[in-house]
């Protein structure tokens, strides 16, 4: 049964077969992206159409599910911020008067649409118009301020690229009831089979709210029981197919970060190996459905770091996987 629950969610998540980029983003939920290759690297492994130069096309990133940053399609952009919540008013946070929010909001907008993209720029911008230092330095404030108020509200977004510079956006929003209602849906469709704690560790919202959100949405969920858990799907869950021998998954892959019970790919004892206690997800290598290693890159090597010796064979697949994965980047995998 265990297999079962992995290979449906190595199918799901588009591990098996590559699906287009569009489709792969929607159905993981969008991308978390708090270090810049993260994204690129899950669809490289995922995305059929995956191409160094225009990966990024279509795409934005912005603060979604547990107030971390995701890579979404600019077109999903609304339905996850309807989901978080957008603020009616404006707040006192980041030592900003709420009065004076609105204002600068337009007008950084506004520079941004013009072109202005880039944090520098802006500032130069706030004090030719006459902001005071102590408002610019809310404005800019490193863990959000103004400029993350606005992406919370849909006014402008973190373009997907190495740089920080910013877009514009005009997302369609919606009322947050029926966002998490279409996201509940989303979840269960890719990620499934899942536990209600699972969905609510993935989205941050309590497992109470979860389950309530799944009985008001009537969506037709299956379920199956392993272990005393009852694990929640949409349509049809495989009934044979192979896991793979090997497998990259990217840092904070969706793999690893929608499941609150990891334990359908990861022992107890290699948890620390994949998960720093600051929250850190290394890039990992699955061999035979076990998470087995971490990996990193840099430059055209691939180095990666065994949980624990690796027999020759295995070695063998994991250089194999690597330059299936990589293909023309990739020169070596040293193995540490």
């Amino acid at each position: 049964m265990l297999e079962q629950l992995h290979y449906a969610s190595l199918r799901n998540l588009h591990l098996l077969q590559k699906a287009d980029k569009a489709t792969v983003v929607a159905d993981l939920l969008g991308l978390q992206s708090q270090f810049a290759n993260n994204p690129k690297y899950a669809l490289q492994i995922r995305a059929a159409d995956f191409t160094e130069d225009t990966w990024q096309q279509g795409l934005v990133k912005t603060w979604t599910f547990r107030g971390t940053l995701h890579a979404v399609l600019e077109e999903d952009l609304g339905l996850f911020l309807s989901a978080v919540g957008v603020a009616d008013t404006w707040d006192d946070r980041w030592g900003l008067d709420p009065a004076l929010k609105p204002y600068w909001a337009e007008r950084l907008r506004n520079w941004i649409a013009a072109g202005i993209t880039e944090r520098e720029a802006l500032k130069e911008k706030c004090l030719e118009a006459g902001m005071e230092r102590e408002t610019l330095e809310s404005v800019f404030y490193g863990w959000g301020g103004l400029l993350r108020d606005m992406c919370s509200r849909g006014m402008i977004a973190y373009a997907v690229s190495t740089a920080k510079h910013f877009v514009p956006c005009s997302p369609t929003l919606m009322e947050t009831g029926e966002a998490r209602k279409e996201v509940i849906r989303r979840y269960f469709r890719a990620f499934g089979p899942a536990t209600l704690s699972d969905c609510a560790y993935f989205t941050g919202w309590r497992v109470r709210e979860t389950a309530q959100l799944v009985e008001e949405a009537n969506l037709p969920l299956r379920s199956i029981s392993y272990q005393g858990r009852e694990y929640f799907y949409l349509g049809e869950l495989p009934t044979e197919g192979a896991i793979p021998e090997c497998l990259f998954l990217a840092g904070f892959d969706q793999l690893i970060m929608g499941y609150k019970d990891r334990s359908r790919f990861l022992d107890d004892e290699d948890k620390a190996k994949v998960t720093t206690n600051t929250g850190i997800v290394f890039p990992t290598i699955l061999l035979r459905g076990r998470l087995k290693a971490r990996w990193k890159k840099e430059g055209a090597k691939i180095l990666v770091t065994p949980f624990r010796p690796l027999r020759k064979n295995e070695q063998k697949l994991i250089v194999e996987k690597a330059r299936d994965v990589f293909r023309s980047e990739m020169q070596e995998v040293v193995f540490l």
